[in-house]
């Protein structure tokens, strides 16, 4: 194996290790650290020194808004709605570290903001990947009336169809790419890499995308 090893203009690393070393906030006062650091900033893309404070010391002021991300508001609505009215919320899932640290973030939002949502991951094996109507119609009969998938769903157009006939809501959160039939016919669907989505970064897991819904929730309920 022979590796390659990237090589960064040298002008760019120059200017960039010159304004780490001299910014106060980063406290980089070792000029062989703010060189190396530079080069692999640049390497990366960062060539300023906002876009490197913003990387080196991340705030949540630097967050976008969940809101540029198409079909929030209708979410964080529904939502908020079936907290206040104590109504069953089932989180489907995906069986991979993505989607069960996605239900994690999406339940413990709910259960601190005084709701209530039981979850469900799908067994690898016995029942696959994606979302299966026998769920949702297990989880109308235990009335369930909103579901929300996290980290699969962007391609379930059959079972968005199946909680539309049960009568439950159903918000897509998922990262994924759509299929060439589109978006399923849910409440909302958020996903940046739907058509037509704004949302800056294309690049969210699918705890991500749970996590800019749980931002917009408690960011409407922390400014009552």
């Amino acid at each position: 194996m022979h590796w390659v090893l990237r090589t960064a203009e040298l002008a760019p690393v120059q200017d960039l290790a010159e304004n780490l070393g001299s910014d106060s906030a980063l406290h980089l006062n070792n000029s062989h650290l703010a060189s190396t650091l530079a080069r692999l900033l640049v390497l990366r893309g960062i060539t300023d020194i906002e876009s490197a404070r913003h990387y080196l010391a991340p705030s949540l002021a630097h967050l976008h808004s969940p809101y540029l991300m198409t079909g929030m508001k209708a979410a964080i609505d529904r939502l908020e709605a079936a907290i206040e009215r104590k109504e069953g919320i089932l989180i489907y899932g995906d069986y991979d570290v993505d989607g069960t640290t996605a239900i994690v973030i999406l339940k413990t939002a709910i259960e601190l903001c005084g709701g209530a949502a039981d979850f469900h991951v799908p067994h690898r094996i016995s029942e696959g990947y994606g979302m299966k109507d026998d769920v949702i119609e297990r989880a109308a009969a235990a009335d369930i009336r909103l579901i929300i998938s996290v980290d699969t769903g962007i391609r379930a157009l059959d079972a968005a169809l199946t909680a539309h006939r049960l009568g439950v809501d159903l918000i897509v959160t998922d990262h994924h790419l759509p299929g060439k039939d589109g978006v399923p016919n849910a409440l909302a669907v958020l996903n940046p890499n739907q058509p037509g989505c704004d949302y800056p970064c294309k690049d969210l897991c699918g705890a991500g995308v749970a996590f800019k819904l749980v931002q917009g929730l408690m960011e409407r309920r922390l400014t009552r």
